[in-house]
């Protein structure tokens, strides 16, 4: 019987004769404890718990406690009281900043929350996002736990980083008797959050009459707008408007016309969300402009029909005047708006019926109806649109036709044959000159693939890069299956780009294993170089790809014409050796060289190869700090760890996702700011998603560094980042830096330096580029600088070698080979 089961079953006296658990791995012992709270055992198991080698200071991953674990599974008082007598510090947070008052405010738990403040918790701890436990405590309505800590002197009027105070948590919870009480305790009636919101808002986001009309006696203030110029009448048609809110709010003198920002009106809001009929029609009849826009020049009908959920809103707001042939900014017309969302055949045939133009197009990309229902791949709507005379072969601005467009997206057979059957032009092409079947193949649908090439498309069709529908079929999750039928049907293996990249190139690019064993076993010319250069073999020792990199010297890769401009054969041969090339990679994880890989596995099963010296440079020669990180990752997620490895190669998290970002802005935005545009504009969504993931995962892993005895200070913060980074990219980023030991100086690659050494001070005596800046590094010995360069390239040479002309072989190898 396992430790689990007898905890299950309570079996104390077994339990008493288990010796092995001060010797088991902190993931075992937390896992252990954790059950035993979940089970809900007594106190006296617990005890015997800790007594046989559970830490009284154990945390989990998200740093909580045994008390925060406790608490959390709602253990007996008797317990919280035992573990706060051995010592656990109560006002101890959690990686997110909580106490245990907090979890005990989340739990309901009286009893415990009264002990823990009688014990002198603090009752005012914020957590991270700056909420304290009253906070919690009105998250969960609990009107009794809300009373003792406001009369033990819980800041009523606290406010979270986003400005909500407890009584907006109350609105949003719809708590009536909860809200009474902090009103009559004196708090704020009009708080604002940080965008101006008040608790009306709030309230009548959720839409609770009986709430509303207390907030509004109590006098608070029922025209204040939000920062986007919102009222609560904006906030009362969103989300499932309530006609009787809206009448009340209407009827107390809301402005009814009120614009926000973006010029939408409560209308336009209705519209878009889950309205009934009965409230746009009193909207209406109290004088709201049907036919307002915003300031993209979107009416409310537009919205309606870009959310086609009620056939009888859209009939009933043109019964009223609503405009049928209203044009946003971009040209696009209601019709436009029906085909692309939501299609309803019901709603396209009256919106036609009431004259809308079938075949008017958007501005900018001059897309029709028809191309955006194919988009869709509305069969029955595509075959009412041909059949009230939409241009079957209209182009938009990039000669994209409705086959183009039925061809992306998951496209269905059924409308590619109806489309051609009714004159769609087969081999029509776009400005690209990307035919229908490039479309298909890049999209893997070997089903509209094979009826375009019964139907006679060109197989061989080649894109203005001269790229063939093989080339498509090898990029993005290429499918093995589609590859066997294009060469089946006549698909040029060896057909090559303006770039001279064969299909092979693309998909080593994609590290498609099954289609390259396909493409070679049909005999494409594994050795076709790039006009970079580049081969099969370079682009997948770049991806880093050990069983591509197998499969192409199974199959004679020419190893030792990877380059050839001034790269002398005794250099590859040193890199083919390092790196194991000609050797089963087993060779390489299994020596016991120093220049070997460390395999780090997480707690869920995952692994990563570390270069061994990289490691002990990062932890200077600290084998000891080594072997603690090592073991750390055990406890650690894949996705924790994703974060640290890079940290450990970059200095930065995602460093080539930031660079990629940069890159991005500046081309788009040259003379812009490129700080404020960024943080303060509108666009860049995905890139601000990624650098909010890299701020949430800074924490993490300066908490994991903390925990194997390194500090980690970055003060720079994000934008400073961001600053230095752009400042680096825009200038001249080949330009070397000049390390100077005690007895040389020795030229490295600006970009490789600064992201290696910026978060990691003392590496180096000292740093100094072409504009004369100096960076003092200091510590380190000429020795150590050599040991820099080892761990700055990756490679493996004696101290004798480290001498100008082989570093100038490394540069020129690595600018070449990996394109610095």
């Amino acid at each position: 019987m396992n430790i689990f089961e007898i905890i299950s079953n309570k079996e104390i006296s077994k339990l008493k004769e288990i010796k092995n658990i001060s010797e088991k791995e902190t993931k075992e012992k937390i896992k252990i404890i954790k059950f035993a709270f979940q089970k809900k055992v007594p106190k006296e198991i617990i005890e015997i718990l800790i007594s046989k080698g559970i830490p009284i200071n154990l945390k989990d991953k998200k740093r909580r406690n045994l008390l925060h674990i406790a608490i959390k599974n709602k253990s007996e008082i008797e317990i919280i009281e035992y573990l706060i007598s051995k010592g656990i510090d109560i006002n101890e947070k959690t990686f997110y900043g909580q106490t245990v008052l907090h979890y005990a405010c989340q739990k309901n738990s009286i009893q415990v929350i009264e002990y823990l403040i009688e014990k002198g918790i603090d009752i005012n701890a914020k957590a991270n996002q700056n909420q304290s436990a009253l906070h919690y405590a009105c998250k969960k309505n609990s009107i009794e736990v809300i009373k003792y800590l406001i009369e033990r002197g819980s800041d009523i009027n606290s406010k979270t980083f986003y400005g909500q105070t407890v009584l907006h948590y109350a609105c949003q919870k719809n708590s009536i008797q909860v809200i009474k009480y902090l009103i009559e305790k004196g708090i704020d009636i009009n708080a604002k959050t940080n965008y101006n919101e008040t608790v009306l808002h709030y309230a009548c986001q959720k839409n609770s009459i009986q709430i509303i009309k207390y907030l509004i006696e109590k006098g608070i203030d029922i025209n204040a707008k939000t920062n986007y110029n919102e009222t609560v009448l904006h906030f009362a048609c969103k989300s499932t408007p309530s006609i009787e809110v809206i009448k009340y709010l209407i009827e107390k003198g809301i402005d009814i016309n009120a614009k926000t920002n973006q010029n939408q009106s409560a209308l336009h809001f209705a519209c878009q969300s889950n309205s009934s009929l009965e409230v746009i029609e009193y909207l209406i009849s109290k004088g709201i402009d049907i036919n307002a826009q915003t300031n993209w020049n979107q009416t409310a009908l537009h919205f309606a029909c870009k959310r086609s959920f009620s056939f009888e809103i859209i009939d009933y707001l043109i019964s009223k005047g609503a405009d049928v042939h209203a044009k946003t900014n971009f040209n696009q017309t209601v019709l436009h708006f029906a085909c692309e969302n939501n299609p309803s055949l019901e709603i396209i045939e009256y919106l036609i019926s009431k004259g809308a133009d079938i075949n008017e197009k958007t501005y900018q990309d001059e897309k029709t109806a028809l191309h955006f229902a194919c988009q869709k791949n509305s069969i029955e709507i595509i075959k009412y649109l041909i059949e009230k005379g939409a241009d079957i072969n209209a182009k938009t601005e990039m000669n994209e036709t409705p086959l183009h467009f039925a061809c992306q997206r998951n496209p269905s057979v059924e409308t590619i044959q109806y489309l051609i059957k009714k004159g769609a032009d087969i081999n029509a092409k776009t400005d690209r000159d990307q035919t229908a079947l490039h479309y298909a193949c890049r999209n893997t649908a070997l089903e509209v693939i094979e009826y375009l090439i019964s139907k006679g498309i060109d197989i061989n069709a080649k894109t203005e890069m001269n790229e063939t529908p093989l080339h498509f079929a090898c990029q993005r999750n290429p499918s093995v299956e589609t590859i066997q039928y294009l060469i089946k049907k006549g698909a040029d293996i060896n057909a090559k780009t303006n770039k001279n990249e064969t299909a092979l190139h693309y998909a080593c690019r994609n590290t498609a294993l099954e289609v390259i064993e396909y493409l070679i076993s049909k005999g494409i010319d594994i050795n076709t170089k790039t006009n970079q250069n580049e081969t099969a073999l370079s682009i997948s020792i770049k991806n880093s790809n050990e069983k591509i990199i197998k499969i192409l010297l199974q199959n004679e890769v020419d190893i030792y014409d990877l380059q050839e401009n001034e790269i002398k054969k005794e250099f590859i041969d040193s890199f083919i050796q390092i790196y194991s090339l000609n050797h089963d990679f087993n060779n390489l994880l299994n020596s016991e060289d120093n220049f070997s890989d460390f395999t780090i596995k997480t707690i869920d099963g995952f692994k990563f190869k570390v270069h061994k010296l990289i490691l002990l440079t990062r932890f200077d020669n600290n084998n000891l700090i080594l072997q603690k990180f090592i073991d750390n990752c055990y406890h650690k997620t894949k996705e924790e760890i994703k974060f640290i490895i890079n940290f450990i190669y970059t200095g930065f998290p995602d460093f080539e996702k930031i660079i990629e970002i940069l890159n991005q802005q500046m081309n788009k935005n040259q003379n812009k700011n490129l700080n404020r545009y960024f943080y303060r504009g509108r666009e860049f969504k995905e890139e601000k998603r990624i650098l909010k993931e890299i701020e949430e995962n800074e924490n993490k892993i300066k908490e994991f560094f903390k925990e194997i005895g390194i500090e980690i200070e970055n003060k720079k913060g994000r934008k400073g980042i961001i600053k230095d980074l752009s400042k680096l990219y825009k200038e001249n980023e080949t330009k070397d830096f000049i390390i100077i030991s005690e007895e040389k100086e020795i030229k490295v690659h600006k970009l490789i330096l600064f992201t290696r050494s910026e978060l990691f001070k003392g590496m180096f005596l000292s740093v100094s580029d072409s504009s004369n800046q100096v960076h003092d590094y200091s510590r380190k010995s000429n020795e150590s600088i050599q040991q820099l360069i080892y761990f700055l390239y990756h490679d493996k040479f004696e101290e004798n070698e480290i001498n100008s002309k082989i570093i100038e072989e490394v540069e020129e190898f690595y600018q070449k080979f990996f394109k610095i």
